[in-house]
């Protein structure tokens, strides 16, 4: 498998609204986009399933939960799929894998909505970001970001090398943060075709494993 610009194009609309929609395309217009982005979120669904059984045992993961690709109102803006670990189904913190116009990434994440239904407190993730000097040592950063929650999916987010090295920058990051959330992960961009994005997501949960693990910690020593 492999995606191209045109998986990314999807996404680049002006409106996703079907209401909006009906105002500006024809009935067969409207059908036409609506059968594109089945077609697109099969092939979607297809590679997070093919994820899933590369990653490691000890992951201990259970099978992703991917998003559907409307909400009943609207045609969504990107595709998520997010994976938690089997005996971590009821917890904030996650891995997931989007995919927007801009870029495919792989990340760690706060989920904010309904997290009152979810064990894991703001405080608890955000301590991770001390942990992030250490791991950083263990992995190539080079493809790496980390950015506040609140930041648009779409903006140019800050490089871990940066955040890293630059006290300056790490400051700046965490006031951005606030009392929010931030995420990090590996960004793909498309101006570039990504080949075996299979093996690629799967190396990048990898990657991020420890720090997932260390949000559940977290959770069991609170």
């Amino acid at each position: 498998m492999e995606l191209t610009r045109r998986d990314f194009q999807l996404f680049d609309r002006s409106s996703t609204a079907f209401k909006q929609l009906k105002a500006v395309l024809t009935e067969k217009e409207i059908t036409a986009v609506k059968a594109e982005y089945k077609e697109r979120w099969e092939k979607w669904r297809a590679l997070q399933l093919a994820v899933f059984p590369l990653l490691p045992l000890e992951m201990d993961q259970g099978r992703p939960k991917i998003e559907s690709w409307t909400n009943g109102w609207n045609l969504r803006s990107h595709f998520w799929a997010a994976y938690r670990s089997r005996s971590r189904q009821q917890e904030n913190a996650c891995l997931a894998v989007l995919m927007n116009k801009k870029q495919y990434q792989v990340y760690l994440m706060f989920q904010h909505y309904r997290s009152d239904e979810r064990a894991g407190s703001i405080a608890d993730y955000n301590h991770l970001l001390a942990l992030l000097p250490q791991w950083g040592r263990g992995i190539d950063p080079a493809d790496y970001y980390i950015w506040p929650q609140s930041e648009d999916e779409l903006a140019d987010h800050l490089p871990l090398v940066r955040y890293l090295e630059d006290e300056k920058a790490r400051q700046k990051l965490h006031e951005a943060i606030g009392k929010g959330t931030f995420q990090i992960g590996k960004l793909f961009f498309a101006d570039e075709p990504l080949s075996a994005p299979e093996a690629v997501t799967a190396t990048a949960l990898q990657e991020l494993a420890p720090l997932y693990q260390a949000a559940a910690a977290e959770i069991d020593q609170s």
